[in-house]
């Protein structure tokens, strides 16, 4: 079926899950961030669940992500790539951001503790949570490009060459993922956390410039993170799992 005829049918669309769109077209992905519908960690629900539990119109949504299908905007397909090309990609592209802007945040993140922790209270929770999340990352990208996506490579390679290999160390992608997600989940809900401490990363009237930087830099960082978890979350991981299982 097309997405348009996804899209033009109200009983269709509302069955749809939320991730399986956005990873359809993901011109989509700006729709659902402004009602604030996450399509990458609770990608798994479908429409009509997500707008109920946001309390917003399903036709409403329907016809903003009609307008942003039809906007003519291009986008890319990510859906249609290569598993060891979507890995690279990943890698060279949000794994690339993570490392280099991490360190950049925790200096952030310290320095204006120590300036303004005093008249705003909720920045030593913003750097507790922080440190968290900066921490995890690390060894999680590891996992990634250290055991999960050699191992898609060779998944793509054996395909291809119509040749078996033997069992990962691991276990099988389908466990390593399911780990993965969980991680993904954890560092959304963190993620969620510090939006919220922070009203949606709005730095407060008395805000420094290092102080604001730092607020617009986690916005991007949050924005990021949701782009990297709806490739692997919702593209790359389910078609791993089923190549695998070929």
């Amino acid at each position: 079926m097309m997405l348009i005829d996804v899209i033009g049918s109200a009983d269709t669309f509302e069955k749809q899950m939320v991730g399986a769109l956005v990873a359809a077209d993901f011109r989509t992905a700006d729709v659902f961030t402004k009602y604030g519908i996450d399509y990458c960690c609770g990608g798994q629900k479908t429409i009509g669940q997500a707008c109920i539990e946001q309390a917003i119109h399903l036709e409403t949504i329907r016809e903003e992500v009609t307008k942003a299908v039809e906007s003519g905007k291009l986008s890319e397909q990510y859906n249609h790539w290569a598993l060891d090309f979507l890995s690279d990609y990943i890698v060279n592209q949000h794994h690339h951001y993570a490392k280099n802007i991490t360190p950049r945040l925790s200096a952030m993140v310290k320095t204006v503790i120590e300036v303004h922790g005093e008249e705003h209270s909720e920045l030593h929770t913003v750097g507790a949570i922080w440190q968290a999340i900066s921490g995890e990352l690390v060894a999680h990208m590891q996992k990634e490009e250290l055991i999960l996506f050699p191992y898609i490579r060779q998944l793509v390679h054996s395909t291809e060459e119509g040749i078996s290999i033997q069992p990962p160390a691991f276990g099988s992608a389908a466990e390593l993922i399911y780990l993965m997600e969980e991680e993904h989940q954890a560092t959304g809900d963190q993620l969620a956390a510090l939006a919220e401490l922070s009203n949606g990363f709005t730095p407060p009237a008395d805000a420094c410039n290092t102080y604001q930087m730092l607020y617009t830099y986690l916005a991007d960082f949050q924005a990021m993170t949701r782009m990297h978890v709806h490739l692997e979350n919702n593209i790359l991981f389910p078609k791993v799992i089923a190549l695998e299982n070929q």
